[in-house]
């Protein structure tokens, strides 16, 4: 719980971050699963650990470029399993598209047994309905090193609801330009 009160306090101050007006915000609410291997699963307590709530914040920086930063901790599960994720999005252009795919590459701090980090890399893309509300999907690899025994290298999912904004303020229309789904032609 005091993850999600410290989630909401940097939300609601991301105002005085920002003062651009090129600056676009994603918040995505959501839920995950983390996998571990066949191998693995017996050594972690099980090998599915279901995830929510997922809470994500995300800027796009520049071209094809979005920074994002999300944090999830297992739900009525009896392993203990809380990650705060840092990633780097490369979008191949498509930002503007009703269909949005990246990669990824970033890092996380995963709470099990012990704080340990991990290296990951993945896919993932967002389905814009409107100019404001689009849904995301994300699948990663989190990579832990073998030394580290009280965690081990999984795979993790994730789906959500994504709410993008402007913190510059404006009319609320969008100058993005993207159509919305049932605008496009078929």
């Amino acid at each position: 719980m005091k993850n999600i009160v410290l989630i909401l306090v940097f939300l609601f101050t991301l105002n005085s971050f920002s003062q651009n007006e090129v600056n676009k915000w994603a918040v995505t609410i959501g839920t995950g699963s983390v996998l571990y291997s066949v191998e693995n699963g017996p050594d972690m307590g099980g090998r599915l650990i279901p995830q929510f709530p997922r809470l994500s914040v995300a800027t796009y920086l520049f071209k094809n470029i979005t920074l994002a930063g999300s944090i999830s901790s297992d739900f009525n599960d009896s392993q203990k399993y809380t990650t705060y994720d840092g990633e780097v999005r490369y979008d191949f252009g498509t930002s503007e598209n009703t269909i949005n795919p990246y990669i990824l590459i970033g890092g996380s701090l995963v709470k099990s047994k012990h704080v340990l980090p991990t290296l990951n890399f993945g896919i993932g893309g967002t389905l814009w309905i409107s100019d404001h509300f689009g849904l995301q999907g994300v699948l990663m690899h989190k990579y832990n090193e073998e030394r580290f025994q009280s965690q081990r290298s999984h795979t993790f999912g994730s789906v959500g609801v994504t709410y993008r904004f402007s913190l510059s303020g404006g009319n609320g229309r969008s100058t993005s330009g993207r159509k919305r789904i049932w605008e496009s032609k078929h």
